[in-house]
């Protein structure tokens, strides 16, 4: 499909979202913010039901960043409720085996990889240069930041972050809720709402 879009969020994920609905060949007709306010900002995540019938929409996309996962996850929850369609955005430069399955409302941003086999949920954002190996399974909701590396089989569950640069061996299970933080490698598995981070220590004088 193409159309109209409205972009659920203002901030520098909301207008990334908007240029890759455009690549896609969507019109964005417009932001919504909590508060009402900004540039080509046409309501709040309120006015939803209005802005609809109002600017003639075909769908919407879901552009809160990765601070607000369970925001993102209410909002999603509420444009369905609504009857919106909820795209797949995928950029023209990805590389996407058609083997693969993509779930509604996932953006997938310029020169991500997806592999055979793999599983990727609802409203999930795959960031430029993300890799997902065969076998993958993104669960709804998870957040893959820029450059982030899934080795086969690797899963990630419902609402957990990978960081920019990450990298997951093989086969690990990433939990529910779960953060892993940039340029960690994760070796091992991790389980609901737990966190990995790398610990780097500069000494004085360095």
């Amino acid at each position: 499909m193409a159309g109209r879009l409205l972009i659920l969020g203002a901030g520098g994920h909301g207008r990334a979202v908007a240029d890759l609905a455009e690549a896609c060949g969507f019109t964005v007709a417009g932001f919504t913010e909590p508060s009402g306010r900004g540039r080509d900002v046409v309501g709040t995540d309120d006015d939803l039901g209005g802005l609809a019938a109002r600017l003639s929409l075909d769908g919407a996309v879901i552009g809160v960043g990765n601070t607000a996962l369970v925001r993102r996850t209410e909002l999603f929850a509420r444009v369905r409720r609504l009857g919106l369609a909820l795209p797949v955005l995928r950029h023209p430069s990805t590389v996407v085996s058609p083997s693969a399955r993509i779930g509604e409302g996932t953006v997938v941003f310029p020169h991500a990889v997806v592999g055979a086999e793999c599983v990727i949920g609802m409203n999930v954002v795959v960031y430029s240069g993300c890799v997902i190996e065969h076998d993958c399974r993104i669960d709804d909701h998870a957040y893959l930041s820029p450059g982030a590396i899934l080795c086969g089989e690797v899963q990630v569950h419902e609402r957990a972050f990978v960081g920019a640069g990450a990298v997951a061996v093989p086969g690990v299970v990433i939990g529910k809720g779960a953060t892993v933080d940039a340029l960690v490698r994760v070796g091992g598995s991790l389980t609901a709402g737990a966190r990995l981070s790398m610990t780097r220590t500069i000494e004085p004088g360095r």
